[in-house]
């Protein structure tokens, strides 16, 4: 919220200096690189069971890890749901129940930056 306040007081003080962007890119860059060290809330467990996404629940192990392949038990590398659309572009396929912790990323435990660098404030990712 700090980091936030500070990048709309240094847009009110130099409004005429050019500013990075700042905002998701829906590059994928974070769901390739976090996706296999993610664990689910209870709440989506909760969201998931009520929607009967048996599917998605399978991938959840005993301890909350997400993504793993029910068979072998293993997690996987990057998230299963990240669709690439071209090599600058990437779509969550479940992006309307994805877990929270993909719905907060970047936390302030990054910084709000994302792996890119890229501060994103509060608002989701546009990762769709």
């Amino acid at each position: 919220m700090m980091i936030e306040a500070l990048f709309r007081l240094w847009d009110k003080v130099c409004p005429d200096k050019p500013v990075q962007r700042r905002g998701c890119l829906g590059c994928g860059t974070c769901c390739e690189h976090f996706g296999g060290y993610l664990h689910a809330s209870d709440a989506d467990l909760e969201r998931w069971r009520q929607l009967g996404r048996q599917d998605l629940l399978e991938m959840v192990n005993s301890l909350g890890w997400i993504w793993v392949d029910p068979k072998e038990n293993r997690r996987g590398g990057r998230c299963p749901f990240l669709k690439r659309i071209d090599g600058e572009k990437a779509h969550c396929a479940i992006h309307d129940i994805k877990p929270d912790i993909c719905r907060e990323y970047p936390s302030l435990d990054h910084g709000r930056h994302c792996v890119r660098g890229i501060y994103i404030p509060r608002e989701r990712s546009t990762i769709h």
